[in-house]
């Protein structure tokens, strides 16, 4: 598999165009959908049961409802953040990066990366703990090792461990798409912004 290790410069093939990339994308997609159509079906599930239920049994499960609910618009959110993937790696190559992950006392997971136009410089993105996933060292143990990531860390990266591009995820700066915040401005070199516009990050001008 060709990588790109100059930390100085986007060269090098896309992502996408690398071997193994989108047999990964395939993979994440797929299960991502299995995962979704099953909470959405467990859903109706549960509603039916609701329904059929008198109404003082049938209040405890409108609780498991509400539970299954949001974790179907959980599995769905995950499924959807597929085009964006796919978006970033169509422009970025992959990297390198060994030692890139901390984890926080608060159990987020911090992915440490070069600044692509100043590599003496870092970046971090940062993926909350949420309700139902605390982050550990053993879960990324093997992000933390070989990190292979394409993207911008200013704006928006996905990543992979090894072997065979496992474990896709999604990272991405709270600036990078939401409009109620102020986009990056300064320190972006030319291309740096060009690449960015192209997965649709918003860029200051």
């Amino acid at each position: 598999m060709t990588l790109n290790f100059d930390a100085q410069a986007f060269a090098g093939p896309a992502a996408w165009d690398t071997p193994g990339t989108r047999r990964a994308f395939r993979l994440r997609t797929a299960r991502h959908l299995v995962k979704s159509l099953g909470w959405v079906a467990l859903w109706w599930a549960t509603l039916y049961v609701t329904l059929m239920l008198p109404v003082g049994a049938s209040l405890p499960m409108a609780i498991v409802l509400l539970v299954v609910g949001l974790m179907a618009c959980l599995a769905l959110g995950r499924l959807a953040l597929g085009w964006r993937m796919r978006r970033i790696l169509t422009v970025y190559p992959w990297r390198l990066q060994s030692g890139a992950v901390r984890i926080t006392k608060g159990k987020d997971a911090v992915f440490v990366l070069p600044d692509p136009d100043t590599p003496e410089r870092t970046v971090s993105l940062k993926v909350t703990a949420g309700l139902f996933r605390a982050w550990s060292h053993e879960a990324l143990k093997e992000y933390d090792e070989e990190l292979w990531y394409a993207g911008d860390p200013r704006f928006a990266c996905v990543v992979a461990k090894p072997p065979g591009l496992s474990g896709l995820g999604y990272l991405a700066q709270p600036t990078a798409y939401n409009p109620r915040t102020s986009p990056r401005r300064k320190g972006l070199s030319p291309e740096a912004r060009r690449r960015a516009r192209a997965i649709g990050a918003r860029v200051a001008d």
